[in-house]
């Protein structure tokens, strides 16, 4: 058989092969979870630790460390398993000019904003607790300057870099060998599964899809990567803008709007990539029953359980 065929494996190899990035989701969902219902009481069970040591700081470093040592060694290990050369995916598409990347990330900050209006239904009918943690204090000490500092680092930077190797550069991958977008839509629904409420899994599903889309389109990770840390700036600076200057959040809103509306009308985005990714029933009982799988959805439900109770 020549190395360019496809390779046939059975549904007992293909568990196999989920179940090696699966060990290392749940290793990630483990530590936010801990980190968003956990601290609380070990600060209680060691309060002098709390006492010497600012929480803020010790959070904002825990996320930070955890997030890049699960993407770089967890993943990194799941990654050499399943002999997938992520360095393919970090390669610049050819082609892809700035005005597309312009166009890629306002359609995807509005499909982004567009999921949390829906979403934020959700909490009129159950109280639901916002179990991320983020530091937006004001900028007038410097330790809340260093936390809002560190806060941006993580949710710019780290988060968007790390979690795009994780879910579209390993997970999509890995399941788009099964399917091109049975990998699309099975990276996306994950990526929701380690969300930690109902509402946050919606449009973490929706934006998810997205960027799974683009990464499938392009074969690599780079664009999502600034896709998502031009998702993370723009909700970053819709929190931080003050009241006073409501007028410049309005703006910035209508300019993502409207960008993204020429974009698709000129058909300067291909709308062609849009898939719903229908594949074989095979596949998602494959993925479904696997029982990495079936742990994060497990932690899902856990984390769901937790969000109505805080």
């Amino acid at each position: 058989m020549s190395d360019n065929q496809p390779k046939v494996i059975t549904s007992r190899q293909a568990r196999a092969q989920i179940n090696h990035f699966g060990r290392s989701l749940i290793l990630y969902i483990i530590f936010l979870t801990v980190l968003r219902y956990g601290t609380g009481f070990l600060f209680s069970l060691f309060p002098e630790v709390a006492a010497t040591f600012d929480q803020d700081y010790l959070i904002l470093s825990a996320l930070i460390i955890t997030t890049i040592l699960t993407a770089v060694i967890a993943f990194g290990i799941s990654s050499k398993a399943l002999s997938l050369d992520i360095r393919d995916y970090l390669k610049w598409p050819k082609g892809l000019t700035a005005g597309t990347m312009v166009s890629l990330s306002c359609i995807g900050i509005g499909v982004y904003m567009l999921a949390v209006s829906v979403s934020t239904l959700f909490y009129y009918f159950v109280p639901t607790a916002n179990a991320d943690y983020s530091f937006l204090g004001l900028f007038t000490t410097w330790p809340n300057i260093v936390k809002n500092v560190l806060y941006f680092v993580y949710l710019v930077f780290v988060k968007a870099v790390f979690e795009e190797y994780m879910f579209r550069g390993v997970i999509q991958r890995q399941l788009g060998h099964y399917g091109r977008y049975f990998g699309v839509l099975g990276s996306a629904l994950l990526y929701a599964l380690s969300q930690p409420s109902l509402a946050r899994a919606f449009s973490s599903f929706l934006i998810g899809w997205f960027l799974s889309l683009v990464t499938l389109k392009y074969h690599s990770i780079r664009p999502v990567i600034l896709i998502h840390m031009a998702l993370s700036l723009f909700t970053w600076l819709m929190d931080i803008i003050p009241g006073s200057l409501i007028w410049l959040a309005i703006v910035l809103i209508f300019a993502v709007y409207i960008v993204a509306a020429f974009s698709l009308i000129s058909q300067k985005i291909s709308t062609g990539m849009v898939r719903w990714g229908a594949t074989e029933g095979k596949l998602w009982k494959i993925l479904l029953t696997s029982w990495t799988t079936i742990v994060v959805i497990l932690l899902f439900a856990l984390n769901v359980w937790l969000s109505f109770r805080a």
